[in-house]
């Protein structure tokens, strides 16, 4: 009996601790290629690790799983345009957090921020929750990367 109760808290355990957020990246710029200047290593490992460049007009898909799983996930990153130094960047964030009160983790919103440049050459940053299961915390998500440069 006790070996079963053992077997059944070690399941539970290892099922939170697997519980992960799929991101999918998007550089939908048809000229520039981006390049990953930031990424959160304090809260957060990422499986495969995200490509340090990623071309104009391809995606980068990878997992992150959270070194607190039943507290909170993270996801926080940036890329920035690779053909200048004061070249626009994208940041992103998602945050998925413990309710308290139900026990549950419920996602925060998607942030998508547009950073750098200038009114001449902007990053046109935009982000969204594809899925999310409310039972388990899994989640995935999509950021997309683009330009507008006159």
């Amino acid at each position: 009996m006790l070996k079963k109760i053992l077997f059944t808290s070690a399941l539970v355990i290892s099922s939170s601790a697997v519980a992960n957020i799929k991101v999918n990246v998007e550089n939908d710029s048809k000229d520039y290629d981006v390049t990953l200047t930031s990424k959160d290593v304090q809260t957060s490992t990422y499986s495969p690790e995200p490509l340090e460049t990623l071309s104009a007009n391809s995606a980068d898909r990878f997992y992150v799983f959270s070194n607190y799983p039943d507290v909170v996930r993270l996801v926080d990153f940036e890329y920035k345009f690779s053909d200048s130094s004061v070249a626009p960047r994208c940041h992103f964030r998602f945050v998925i957090m413990k309710d308290y009160r139900s026990g549950k983790m419920l996602p925060q919103k998607v942030i998508a921020e547009n950073e750098g440049g200038s009114y001449r050459d902007k990053a046109i940053c935009s982000g969204k929750l594809d899925s999310f299961n409310l039972n388990t915390g899994e989640a995935e998500v999509t950021f997309s990367i683009n330009r507008r440069k006159y």
